[in-house]
Order: structure tokens, then sequence, then C-alpha cells
């Protein structure tokens, strides 16, 4: 299980340029992706003609996640007091081992659930950044997802934030956390 995509709810990959929006031909030339109000199918099909140019490296990979900020909006302090608890603590970290067909830690085809409901601000990915925004609508209001940071294909230091404001609260409910992942080594077999 990767902690990356799982502990924010959605991911994706981004740094911005003066450049119009990609192709998947683009993207399979390239490796890079430079999308604007795109949909998570989009997304997924850039990224995947992207990683054909710099694939993410297989082997035994070390994980970590850290919640790093946590704004509780009007929520119960009952509620909260759980996640506040954990902000600033030792980031979780797993190793694990991943094949060629894992893919990167940013990788939108693995949440068909969210395709109907999320849209991407923005999505880019280029020169080993990553900038992405994405706006969803869920059953408690609609929500926003930026992540940002770097990405190679034996590495990743992603910033991923949260934010929404339940329906009946006047204050904004965010949580910030931080993934990074390293390639250390090949699979035991």
């Amino acid at each position: 299980m990767r902690l990356t995509i799982l502990a924010a709810g959605a991911l994706l990959p981004l740094a911005a340029c003066n450049q119009g929006p990609s192709t998947e031909e683009s993207a399979r030339r390239t490796g890079e992706v430079r999308l604007e109000n795109a949909s998570m199918e989009e997304v997924a099909k850039q990224s995947a003609a992207a990683d054909s140019k710099a694939p993410s490296q297989p082997g035994m990979w070390e994980e970590t996640m850290q919640l790093t900020g946590f704004e509780p909006g009007g929520a119960p302090e009952a509620q909260v007091a759980p996640l506040k608890a954990q902000v600033g603590k030792p980031p979780q970290t797993q190793r694990g081992c991943r094949t060629e067909r894992d893919g990167k830690p940013l990788d939108v085809s693995k949440f068909p659930a969210m395709a109907k409901s999320c849209r991407f601000a923005k999505y880019v990915t280029a020169g080993g950044k990553v900038d992405a925004a994405m706006d969803c609508d869920t059953p408690l209001g609609k929500s926003r997802v930026s992540i940002t940071g770097t990405q190679t294909p034996a590495a990743y230091d992603l910033v991923m934030k949260q934010s929404q404001t339940v329906p009946g609260q006047t204050k904004e409910t965010s949580m910030t956390f931080r993934v990074t992942g390293k390639r250390v080594g090949k699979c035991k077999a």
C-alpha cells in the first residue's frame, strides 16, 4: 500500500511554465504534462504517456508520510483532537517492493471513483517538479487538493494539502501531509 496517494485522498504532479497545454503525443515525447481544467481521464492518459519517457524504477522503496499541519475549522474538539495530536510526530515509514506495473506514486488512474466528481484546475509535471490542484464535489461539500514538490523515477518529495468547508461550518478545515519515497535497492527474490 502506498502511503502517498491513500493518505490525502488524491494526488498529482506539476511545475508551472508559460507553455501551452500538452497533448498525449507531446507528453510521450517530452515526459511532461501541462494541463488546466482537465478531467481525471485526460490527466491519467497523458501521465501514462509521459511515464513511457521516464518510468518509475522498480525495486525496494522506502516511503514516509507525516501530517505536518491541521486546521480544524469549526469541527468539535472531540472530533479533531486525534488529528491535532498527530501533527509534527515523526513520519510513518514503510518499505515495499515495487514492480514496473506499480507506476509512479501519483498515478491518478488508480482513482476511478473520483473520475466523475473531481477535476484538475491544473496538473503540471515538468523538469522533475510537480504542481497540481484538484477540485472535487464530495458528500460534505467542495474539496480542494493541492500537490507540490518533486518526482523523479527514483524518488519523490511531495506536500499535499486538502481543504474543505463542511456545510454548517464557516471556517475551512485543512490537512497538510508530506510524503516522500526513494528507491533503496533491489527486491529480494
